[in-house]
């Protein structure tokens, strides 16, 4: 039986091999929604072994993940030009 591995890693993020897909983005669509597998490999199209394998991917790298996800939304929460502020400046 052959192994196939379905995520490489490419600057320390894991993508869907072959992709330009983020394994995180295709848990994300599924962990903590009511999204089903289909639905994300509808969405994505990819297999239901890649679907699976990007799941098993976020949780095995999921506080570093999840930490990463938070900071991000915290620096676009300090750092973000509200509406305001970018009519402002096309004036």
């Amino acid at each position: 039986m052959e192994v196939v591995n379905h995520i490489e890693i490419r600057d320390g993020r894991g993508y869907i091999a072959g992709r330009s897909v983020k394994a995180e983005m295709v848990a994300r669509m599924f962990v903590g929604t009511d999204y089903t597998i289909e639905d994300v490999m509808d969405q994505y199209n990819l297999s239901a072994a890649q679907v699976h394998a990007a799941i098993a991917y976020y949780y095995d790298n999921q506080a570093e993940l999840d930490a990463r996800r938070d900071e991000a939304i915290r620096w676009a929460e300090t750092n973000a030009t509200t509406p305001d502020q970018f009519r402002s400046r096309s004036s």
